[in-house]
């Protein structure tokens, strides 16, 4: 990538992740399933199918997914490395891209520190903004 290329700012307007919302269900429905099929005590398989099914309503409107007026809908890339994002309700905020961040295939997962010290993730699975978008920060992520 040319250095003019990787000096410009990335702007991802981003919106909730539908794949991610189908990727929840499968896994904790697969979970509870596999339970199940394990035959545990009565009140053991039940109290962890109860359990997944918990774990999967505090999952499903996460923000890290794109629900709810604390995720992020908004992330521009300037061409110092810095980073502004904007969340759901329209709050700006200056970040730091963490290292913890990481680019697994066509899964991104994005931690960010604003500049409040609090600390936000965006999980991106391919559906949440155009392909072009994705991968040009794809490209500067494992630059």
């Amino acid at each position: 990538m040319s250095s003019a290329a990787s000096g410009a700012t990335l702007d991802l307007r981003l919106r909730a992740s539908a794949r991610a919302l189908r990727w929840l269900v499968a896994l904790h429905a697969g979970a509870i399933l596999l339970t199940l099929a394990a035959r545990p005590p009565h009140w053991a398989g039940l109290g962890m199918a109860i359990l997944f099914a918990a774990s999967w309503a505090s999952l499903r409107r996460h923000p890290a997914f794109g629900y709810g007026p604390r995720a992020l809908a908004r992330l521009v890339r300037h061409p110092d490395g810095n980073w502004t994002l904007e969340n759901a309700a329209g709050a700006q905020d200056g970040a730091e891209l963490l290292g913890s961040s990481a680019v697994l295939g066509e899964l991104i997962v994005l931690n960010f520190r604003l500049k409040s010290g609090a600390r936000r993730s965006r999980v991106l699975l391919g559906d949440e903004t155009d392909a072009e978008s994705l991968r040009r920060l794809r490209a500067r992520l494992l630059a």
